[in-house]
């Protein structure tokens, strides 16, 4: 928790785009939610009931959709990548000035591998949790939560049915996400292994 709460420090910056792109979020789960309602009028009015007037009037309600749809998705991924790229610059100017100030001991101690490591390959995952994990994260969560309204309105008995096996599936994604971050871990070593062998592989040839 004390990571995330010096990320929220270098956002601060950027708190209206970021509530830019949390609208644009809330765009796409409403959008996404009003797709999955359609479906009931579209097969009712159109194969059921032979209206011929929504055999028009739906298809383009569906295309207007996923026209504000992809603007909503598009907007917030920018947003989200222009904050991202942002906290990656803020990030790497602060470490650059910290080095500047560390003692010749400290260069001892860390290799030169180690050191470019850091500054490019650990501040590149926090751009790629905030530009994929975290926007993926809130988008999908507001996604859910606005087809579960549309699930309940439909119909709340089969609603409840489904919340009751949804936790079932929760505790599978729980499990690989802890995985997936010890594998991350595993991987920013190696990362730092290479880079280190590299340069020193490099200023040995030169």
């Amino acid at each position: 928790m004390h990571i995330y709460r010096r990320l929220l420090t270098y956002l601060k910056p950027y708190y209206g785009k970021l509530a830019l792109a949390g609208l644009c979020m809330v765009g796409v789960a409403l959008l996404t939610a009003s797709l999955a309602y359609l479906v009931k009028p579209a097969l009712d009015e159109i194969f059921f009931q032979k209206q011929l007037r929504m055999l028009y009037l739906i298809p383009a309600v569906v295309v207007l959709v996923y026209v504000l749809k992809g603007v909503c998705d598009f907007g917030q991924y920018y947003l989200m990548s222009y904050v991202g790229q942002s906290v990656i610059k803020d990030l790497r100017a602060e470490m650059f000035r910290k080095l500047e100030q560390m003692s010749v001991l400290f260069f001892v101690r860390h290799s030169t591998g180690e050191l470019l490591s850091r500054m490019n390959n650990d501040v590149a995952m926090v751009q790629g949790a905030m530009t994929n994990a975290i926007t993926g994260l809130v988008r999908d969560a507001l996604t859910v939560v606005a087809l579960i309204f549309v699930v309940f309105y439909r119909d709340f008995t089969l609603a409840l049915i489904a919340l009751i096996v949804f936790p079932l599936a929760v505790y599978p994604l729980l499990s690989f996400g802890k995985r997936l971050k010890r594998y991350s871990r595993r991987m920013l070593i190696s990362l730092e292994d290479i880079t280190r062998r590299l340069n020193e592989t490099i200023t040995g040839i030169r």
